[in-house]
């Protein structure tokens, strides 16, 4: 099963990625930017989930951080910040909208990982769609 590393600072937001991805792949979270790079040798993921706006080590930090080191790992941004009509320009970085529906994720999942028909590719089975309401301070 692929390993799916989701880097977000709200709580709220990982438990959501968790309840739609986790028939497709093995999700492990963390809470920052610091706290990914710090996950990343022993996870080892095949993608990340990553939010932008974060304490310590924000997304754009992240990918930086990421590109330094040489990890090329396909990473899904997902921001409210930014339309599809304006994606940020990064080889292998992939935006989706987000939003508690998680299709623009899928979709931007679908892109960024090949597709070899495997069982275990997101697009090999149905989604699990979560019906989820996000609470915001």
């Amino acid at each position: 099963m692929p390993r799916m590393l989701v880097v977000d600072d709200d709580p709220a937001w990982r438990a959501l990625y968790r309840m739609g991805f986790e028939s497709d792949f093995e999700v492990f979270e963390a809470v920052d930017g610091l706290d990914a790079l710090a996950t990343l040798d022993r996870v080892k993921p095949d993608v990340i989930v990553l939010d932008l706006r974060m304490p310590h080590l924000d997304g754009i930090g992240f990918l930086r951080q990421l590109d330094r080191r040489g990890v090329k790992v396909p990473v899904v941004v997902c921001s409210g910040t930014f339309t599809m009509e304006s994606p940020p320009a990064i080889p292998g970085v992939f935006p989706a909208q987000k939003s508690p529906d998680m299709q623009g994720i899928w979709s931007a999942l679908e892109a960024a990982l090949p597709q070899g028909g495997g069982e275990s590719e997101p697009g090999a089975r149905p989604r699990r769609m979560v019906e989820a309401t996000v609470w915001r301070d």
